[in-house]
């Protein structure tokens, strides 16, 4: 009988449509096709399985052994006028239970990432591009928000100033759309955490925000209070570490105030970590520790 229990699956209700925004080379892409292809799982990793729900997604998961695992950097995602054009990612999430006795839970999940343009459009008023009000419009009608930040960058101004804008504009159309924003989530994800800069702050992210991104932390915060929604804050690495002690996975190519570009080093250990955390809190709004696990 327990044998059964322990096979059984239970689907999570819904269909999360979320929305991933940040700045160029924060990572989008990268972020989207490491947890659309999830290579090199351990056999205790509390993930089952990630598995493509449309052809979009295989496609990503494609581009992920094609250009990802030869060493090579994606494009990114440019500005459009019709959204229609930007791939919606669909997944199916499959999490072990965190008891032995329980069932595995499984949901599925689809995510928007916008082109990293939106970030200077959202501080610059003057010069934004005609396409800002439909992107604003159709972050609108997603059911959560992820914000991605490259943890190496030295943006903090920047960032402050355009979700600050962010929050203005989502407010005015989901209050006109009459949606309750305390039932809103917001995650705040810092990628690139391999990176030693990150990496020492792997066990205190409150700290690591209040020495790097202090002015954001701030904007964030007031989002909170004024809306009375939830945050939650995250670190991430889509290429992670190798070797032991561990090492970024990951070679530089370049490295300025907007962060660090760089490819994976050694495909044969991508082993990318906190990817699924943010993913599973904004549909849950639960917090499961193991999901943020890092490889130590």
């Amino acid at each position: 009988m327990f044998n059964g229990l322990r096979r059984r699956t239970r689907d999570l209700p819904g269909n999360p449509d979320l929305r991933i925004i940040g700045a160029r080379r924060s990572g989008k892409t990268t972020f989207m096709a490491a947890l659309a292809y999830w290579p090199n799982a351990k056999p205790d990793s509390p993930i089952e399985s990630v598995n493509p729900f449309d052809d979009d997604t295989a496609r990503l998961i494609a581009m992920a052994q094609d250009i990802l695992e030869n060493g090579l950097p994606f494009a990114g995602n440019y500005p459009v006028e019709d959204l229609s054009q930007l791939p919606l990612y669909t997944l199916l999430i499959e999490i072990k239970p965190a008891f032995s006795l329980g069932g595995n839970l499984r949901f599925q999940v689809s995510c928007r990432e916008y082109p990293g343009e939106l970030i200077e459009d959202l501080r610059n008023r003057s010069t934004a591009s005609r396409g800002l009000s439909n992107y604003l419009d159709d972050c609108a009608d997603g059911s959560g928000l992820l914000l991605l930040i490259d943890g190496t960058a030295k943006e903090d101004r920047k960032y402050a100033q355009a979700f600050d804008r962010l929050k203005t504009e989502l407010n005015i159309r989901l209050t006109g759309q009459g949606k309750n924003l305390s039932s809103y989530r917001i995650a705040v994800v810092f990628s690139k955490t391999e990176q030693g800069t990150v990496w020492i702050h792997r066990y205190d992210i409150k700290k690591f925000i209040s020495l790097k991104f202090p002015q954001t932390q701030n904007t964030i915060q007031k989002w909170r209070k004024e809306w009375g929604c939830s945050v939650n804050y995250f670190f991430c690495s889509a290429f992670g570490m190798k070797g032991n002690p561990p090492q970024p996975n990951v070679r530089i190519e370049e490295r300025d105030r907007e962060g660090t570009r760089s490819v994976i080093d050694r495909p044969q250990y991508w082993r990318p970590f906190g990817l699924v955390a943010p993913i599973y809190w904004l549909h849950t709004g639960k917090d499961d520790q193991r999901l943020r696990k890092m490889e130590d």
